[in-house]
């Protein structure tokens, strides 16, 4: 695959990714767990967290659609956090609530991580080219 053709994939990813993360910010429209019985600081620093990753997704696509080179290295740490999320969530390591894992939630998650991936991959692609 060519250079351009790559910036394109890794940019869409990255819209895609954040987009997919956008209805599963904890006690919102998908995720409807209690989150009470978190500590205040650990579940405000997490919607920080994922915050600060749907952002970083978007500006490092604008950055792809320009065709900048390092964007692939970007977008692989973007990837590892979407991986590391969704692979914490599913894999109950965190965050743990006394609530079960929303059908829906499960299954944006899974395909979350699946496209996280894919993602990963185009990346380590370009950052070889």
């Amino acid at each position: 695959m060519n250079h351009s053709l790559l910036t394109t994939l890794i940019g869409a990813f990255l819209v895609w990714e954040a987009l997919l993360l956008i209805p599963m910010v904890p006690g919102k429209l998908v995720d409807t767990r209690d989150f009470s019985s978190l500590p205040r600081w650990q579940y405000n620093g997490f919607n920080a967290f994922l915050t600060s990753l749907g952002l970083a997704s978007f500006v490092v696509a604008a950055f792809a659609m320009a065709d900048q080179h390092w964007v692939f290295v970007a977008a692989l740490v973007l990837s590892l956090g979407y991986i590391l999320v969704f692979a914490a969530d599913l894999g109950a390591v965190f965050p743990v609530v006394a609530d079960p894992l929303p059908v829906q939630l499960l299954v944006l998650e899974a395909i979350a991580l699946a496209s996280a991936g894919a993602g990963a991959v185009i990346a380590i692609q370009g950052i070889r080219l």
